[in-house]
């Protein structure tokens, strides 16, 4: 098998451990997001400690603190919107409005890091938001919570992923993982502390299954950008949506609507070109 197939089959996977991830929050209707985003965490980091003790300490440098503790501080904030998001509305509605970041990620390079956006890209912003209205249909149909809160997360996920680019910079993979692991950690502790319920052996599949799923998106991603161009292999990123859609029907009677489909479509090939663009700018 080619390194372009297998990256291909570990976006796949990734598409697949996202949706079950979500699947795993429906289950979980008792507990509160902050404590779900916590004991996912523990979980993650237990699931970390081998790869990272094998390392050693190179694992532990850094002299961007400050740039870690922003970056995960965007990455927290959009793990709350997003787990939120997940109780609220369909899961295939979930997987299409995310499929904005992209674009709100080539928005805020643009504003913060100056990173320059030709014609062509800034249509294609353009073009993506209006699936994004397709789909949310402002004056047409009620506005739900849950898909303001979604797109609220994909914001805060292209922030954390612009700070990524400035700490690429000087820090390794490894040592940006381990400090995303240790500070959401901290950052989930708190609030988990005043919404804390003692886990029921029935919901431990679930809560496990956070953990798990959360750890094998990441892993599964960073193993697909390694095998493939991104240009190439982020447009198996897609099946999220069939993913979500056919689970969505199957385990919660959830249904696909024509406008989602049309909308969907259009985000993401306009995110899909976004990012073929940017990989091409990258020397």
């Amino acid at each position: 098998m080619s390194s372009a197939a297998k990256g291909a089959w570990w976006m796949i996977a990734a598409a697949a451990a996202l949706t079950a991830m979500a699947i795993c929050i429906r289950y979980l209707p008792a507990y509160s997001v902050l404590l779900m985003i916590f004991l996912r965490n523990v979980i993650n980091l237990g699931l970390m400690a081998p790869s990272v003790m094998k390392q050693g300490k190179s694992v532990y440098k850094t002299e961007r603190l400050g740039m870690h503790a922003l970056r995960n501080a965007f990455l927290y904030s959009g793990n709350v919107a997003w787990f939120y998001g997940v109780t609220l509305i369909a899961l295939a509605d979930v997987a299409t409005l995310q499929f904005t970041s992209p674009l709100f990620t080539a928005l805020i390079a643009a504003v913060f890091l100056g990173e320059r956006i030709g014609g062509h890209r800034m249509v294609a912003i353009v073009v993506g938001f209006a699936g994004a209205v397709i789909i949310i249909r402002p004056g047409m149909v009620p506005i739900e919570t849950g898909t303001l809160v979604i797109l609220l997360a994909a914001f805060l996920y292209s922030a954390a992923h612009v700070v990524t680019k400035r700490l690429s910079d000087t820090e390794s993979g490894s040592t940006v993982v381990f400090y995303m692991s240790v500070t959401i950690l901290v950052y989930s502790a708190i609030p988990a502390f005043f919404v804390w319920k003692t886990p029921e052996l029935a919901d431990l599949p679930a809560i496990i299954g956070l953990g798990v799923t959360g750890y094998a998106t990441h892993y599964c991603i960073t193993r697909s950008l390694a095998e493939g161009d991104a240009s190439f292999v982020i447009a198996f990123d897609f099946m999220r949506l069939p993913f979500s859609a056919i689970l969505g029907w199957i385990l919660f009677r959830e249904v696909l609507d024509f406008w989602t489909c049309v909308g969907a479509l259009i985000i993401f090939a306009a995110g899909y070109y976004t990012t073929v663009r940017e990989a091409k700018a990258e020397p």
